[in-house]
């Protein structure tokens, strides 16, 4: 007679964590694979045979790491493709937007023509931080989802045949420093940069364009005007000096008496601003103290200012019946807009209250952006009203997933979801704290975004 062994609580605990380690090897071996298929794609297009080091015999891992031109990390993932110079002709590798781990992509003084890939916003390019097309035959418009490659410190598109107009999204693009659309066929207005991008001879050869860079200033006039204003500002400063001096020193003694009876209140107050120096250095002083309609222009460089009769109408006139959340500064409502997409709405509380808190959920979002941040879409200031809007996310936040009722209909997250929002939030805060140095200091579920393919997070 045959018995069967009753299972224990311990074998069941095991095995999750067994299934989600197979899951993770699983989608390991699947991004080789693509990186593999995409290498293989781009050996095609070497006509002079350059790339003959690249053999795809052996299936053997790490093999595509010691192929010419191909730097990778922990011997696994591509982060470097430097092919410069390789005589490759045919379209943009389309594919090399799976190389998910990529940071340097150099594919100029080549003979590749056609469109450069028109959806890269929709790539996984996360961590791309160097982008060479030059000197090859690409035409076309520049596409504006290079913007989206926040990360970029280099950008050179010179010397091709691209035509029409320079993304104006591409000045968000904070942490660009090397930038060239030279001896192209670009006309219209330059973008104004948000970073200190060396834009002296960015754009020659464009005859169609715009406004531009500012000339160098005359070297000898400043040697000149440098010293009479040193002189002059020496001698006025030292007035100003002894002055104050012979004014202040008689009532010092007194002050400081007065002082050490309060020193202990000021000294609560400094560490309070000690705290908060970060935020504030996040915002440019002039922001900060002007009016609404200055405030307003300041802002619409960034992002889009929108109607405060469109956000009510598209609100239901703010009805609760369209709240998504309420939070500590404002409450979120859900907006129809005409071309029946919807938007996620947040009117903040009060002007004066929380007029810090709109200053950095405008200056943070608008400059910098990401695949796994919610994007900003546009702001309000009318009157009192500071108003926010957001992209819709359709699955709602984290929480709700989490802590949904027994009767709630809602599919339950499992492990290959789970992971997926995991990587999508270490993402989000990795770019924040090493691109932006900023950190997010209120990270929870309720603040965890779902949208149908991507992960977000907002304040």
């Amino acid at each position: 007679m045959s018995t069967k062994m009753k299972p224990t609580t311990k074998n069941f605990n095991v095995l999750p964590i067994f299934l989600g380690s197979l899951f993770c090897l699983f989608l390991a071996g699947l991004d080789a694979e693509s990186d593999v298929y995409c290498l293989q794609t781009i050996k095609k297009l070497d006509q002079f045979n350059h790339l003959s080091s690249w053999d795809f015999k052996s299936n053997t891992e790490g093999d595509m790491c010691r192929f010419s031109g191909v730097e990778c990390w922990n011997n696994v993932k591509v982060i470097g493709l430097s092919l410069s110079n390789k005589g490759l002709k045919g379209q943009f590798p389309s594919c090399v937007e799976n190389f998910a781990w990529l940071q340097t992509l150099n594919l100029s003084h080549n003979e590749l023509s056609g469109y450069i890939l028109s959806d890269i916003s929709t790539s996984q390019l996360t961590y791309l931080t160097s982008l060479d097309l030059s000197n090859n035959n690409f035409y076309g418009e520049i596409p504006k989802g290079i913007a989206d490659l926040s990360g970029l410190i280099t950008l050179r598109l010179d010397s091709n045949q691209l035509s029409g107009q320079i993304p104006q999204e591409l000045g968000l693009l904070s942490q660009l420093i090397d930038f060239s659309v030279a001896n192209n066929l670009l006309e219209g207005p330059v973008p104004v940069f948000v970073s200190n991008v060396n834009v002296s001879l960015s754009y020659a050869n464009n005859s169609g364009l715009c406004g531009g860079a500012l000339g160098s200033c005359d070297e000898s006039l400043f040697g000149r005007t440098f010293w009479y204003s040193f002189i002059i500002g020496f001698v006025s400063s030292a007035t100003s000096v002894l002055v104050s001096f012979m004014v202040y020193y008689a009532p010092w003694t007194e002050f400081k008496k007065r002082r050490s009876n309060a020193i202990h209140p000021l000294m609560k107050k400094q560490n309070h601003q000690k705290n908060t120096r970060q935020e504030a250095e996040l915002l440019p002083l002039a922001m900060q103290e002007q009016g609404s309609k200055e405030l307003s222009r300041l802002l619409e460089r960034l992002i889009p200012r929108m109607s405060f009769k469109e956000l009510c109408k598209a609100t239901d006139y703010f009805s609760t019946d369209n709240v998504l959340g309420i939070g500590t500064t404002g409450i979120m409502y859900k907006a129809k807009v005409p071309n029946n997409c919807f938007l996620a709405v947040k009117r903040l509380y009060g002007a004066d209250e929380y007029k810090r808190e709109f200053l950095l959920e405008t200056m943070i979002p608008g400059r910098h952006r990401h695949r796994n941040i919610a994007p900003l879409v546009g702001f309000c200031i009318e009157k009192r009203e500071r108003i926010l809007v957001y992209k819709y996310m359709s699955n709602g936040r984290l929480s709700d997933w989490f802590h949904s009722d027994e009767g709630d209909q809602k599919i339950k997250l499992e492990w290959p979801e789970r992971i997926h929002i995991a990587l999508g939030i270490a993402r989000g805060l990795s770019w924040l704290h090493k691109r932006c140095k900023i950190f997010h200091l209120n990270l929870d579920s309720e603040c965890v975004l779902l949208d149908r393919e991507k992960i977000k997070f907002n304040d």
